[in-house]
């Protein structure tokens, strides 16, 4: 497990091996340096600037969330091993795409289910950025 040391859960969003786009329950993958990787990484970086994190009391159940990924968009980050931030491991962090939000869970990932607390970042704007962009990436496929 790799055990880093960032003031904020944002800190690991630039070592996701790939992004798995849900547009409705159909997945997409974009390896690491795909273009539409960096697309989405990009505006889930700028709508997260300035981001904080608040203490999050959502508490995942894995077979829920795996029934939600089939409405909206979804983006879910992938390492290639297992993170640790604030206590909590995950190999993967899942993120709800609402362009009204402006603040969301980051649903981990541990052993192969969506088990478990979330973390919860609070933004100084709202999602539609990340929304827009994971929108037209859906359109282009």
């Amino acid at each position: 497990m790799e055990n880093k040391s960032f003031d904020t859960i944002t800190g690991y969003f630039d070592s996701c091996a790939c992004i798995v786009v849900y547009d409705d329950g159909q997945k997409t993958t974009f390896n690491k340096g795909d273009q539409k990787y960096e697309e989405v990484l990009g505006a889930l970086k700028h709508i997260t600037n300035g981001a904080y994190d608040m203490p999050a009391f959502g508490v995942s159940l894995d077979k829920e969330t795996r029934k939600s990924l089939n409405s909206g968009f979804w983006i879910e980050l992938v390492y290639e091993s297992e993170q640790e931030y604030n206590g909590m491991p995950f190999s993967s962090l899942l993120i709800e795409i609402n362009k009204d939000y402006s603040g969301f869970n980051l649903i981990r990932q541990v052993n192969g289910k969506y088990e478990g607390r979330c973390f919860y970042l609070q933004l100084q704007e709202n999602m539609e950025q990340l929304f827009n962009t994971v929108e037209n990436i859906s359109k282009n496929k």
